[in-house]
């Protein structure tokens, strides 16, 4: 059984004279004020704003993630659209290592006859920029030559 609340009547012809007022500057905007006052007796201005007045506070609006200024981000989220189609289990776990890294700066490494380099670049650079990095280092063939390219592509040249 459900109870439903009972309002007196004078309540119910302040909740009604409200809609009515609400409907009429919905409709007729600029003559809702005065229609109001030919169906109602001593209706003031003050009450016709007090009427319009919005009763319950605005939802709050979620904000946009921050994460998306990542170059690994993108990725990330075609991997999820695809696992979303494919249901692929390889692509969430792409998708789950790509998220813990997110954050973490790229550490390209080189191997340039029998010693390894190590660069740390930006993680605000697109994955796909720093994939073509890692193909031309693929075939250097000095120290010095993948300083330079690295150092090119650091300046924005490559």
């Amino acid at each position: 059984m459900m109870s439903t609340k009972k309002y007196s009547p004078e309540r119910l012809m302040l909740i009604r004279r409200l809609r009515k007022a609400r409907r009429y500057y919905k409709q007729l905007p600029l003559f809702a004020y005065s229609l109001m006052v030919d169906e109602h007796a001593g209706y003031t201005y003050a009450e016709f704003l007090e009427d319009l007045r919005p009763r319950k506070p605005s939802k709050k609006k979620q904000g946009k993630s921050r994460l998306n200024r990542y170059g690994r981000y993108e990725r990330m989220q075609k991997l999820l659209m695809l696992y979303d189609r494919t249901q692929e289990l390889s692509q969430a776990i792409q998708a789950k290592k790509l998220r813990e890294r997110l954050t973490q700066p790229y550490r390209v490494q080189v191997r340039v006859g029998t010693t390894f380099l190590e660069y740390s670049l930006s993680p605000l650079i697109p994955i796909e920029r720093i994939e073509k990095l890692v193909e031309q280092l693929a075939n250097v063939q000095s120290e010095k030559q993948a300083d330079t390219i690295v150092e090119e592509f650091a300046n924005g040249i490559r």
